[in-house]
């Protein structure tokens, strides 16, 4: 059996893992590691052999996981949300989607891709074992979000009645409704509504006003949804554009 041999740390190594676990942070930039020391030209050849030793582990360019030295054969588990504030650098983000809608008791499954929404990258990375998938959308979808304290960070995420929105554009339509009417309970009415007549996408405007409906919600927060004057959305995505026109919701029922 293989068994892998621990680097040993130099003196000075070990102040500076030392410092930066006293700062009880996880993940560190270039440049914020760089302050921790004396010079600059110390300071790059000390994060070069971190990396070496596997003490640091680049998650992207100039950004480090930290590995602490209490690590068992350098063996350490990333936290997944701080490695998605990470990826997101300096975009406006939240981390969404199927991420967090286990976490709400939307659907049973666990997701196993973390979904990082933000309004400047688009891209896959699987860092340490975990995939990731950064997803680029306009500035105006991103409300109603909250921050939570993780390992001393503040990390954002949507809020409940936000992420039910969300849940519209990620499912087929007959999914979404199904956990928008098995969540009728648990949902803030008039916060979900607030949040719906923000949304820039009109067809989803339409498709949840009209399954509202069909949910007996209250015509005063049904009038609130603006649905549009012009056109009609078809009301599932992936059939035949033919069927009934519901003019209150400017939707052909397709199906």
């Amino acid at each position: 059996m293989k068994i892998n041999k621990i680097k040993t740390l130099s003196a000075r190594e070990i102040e500076l893992l030392t410092r930066l676990e006293f700062e009880g942070k996880e993940i560190y930039t270039r440049k914020k590691i760089i302050s921790f020391c004396k010079d600059k030209r110390n300071a790059v050849y000390l994060i070069k052999k971190l990396l070496e030793k596997k003490r640091l582990r680049k998650i992207i360019k100039n950004i480090y996981f930290l590995v602490p030295m209490k690590a068992p054969q350098g063996r350490w588990a990333a936290n997944e949300y701080l490695i998605s504030k990470a990826l997101a650098r300096k975009a406006t983000y939240y981390i969404g989607y199927s991420t967090v809608f286990n976490s709400y008791g939307f659907v049973d499954q666990v997701a196993q891709l973390v979904h990082v929404v933000n309004d400047r990258y688009s891209m896959s990375k699987t860092i340490f074992g975990v995939p990731y998938k950064l997803m680029k959308v306009l500035p105006n979808r991103f409300y109603g979000l909250e921050n939570r304290k993780i390992n001393h960070e503040d990390v954002t995420f949507p809020k409940k009645e936000r992420a039910m929105i969300d849940v519209f554009e990620f499912y087929n339509v007959s999914r979404a409704c199904n956990i928008l009417r098995n969540q009728m309970d648990k949902l803030n009415m008039a916060l979900f509504i607030e949040y719906l007549t923000q949304y820039p996408v009109q067809s989803i405007r339409r498709r949840i006003g009209y399954f509202l409906e069909q949910l007996d919600i209250s015509k005063n927060f049904l009038n609130k949804i603006d649905v549009g004057e012009k056109g009609y959305s078809p009301l599932y995505y992936s059939r035949s554009n033919k069927g009934k026109i519901n003019r209150r919701w400017r939707l052909i029922i397709n199906g």
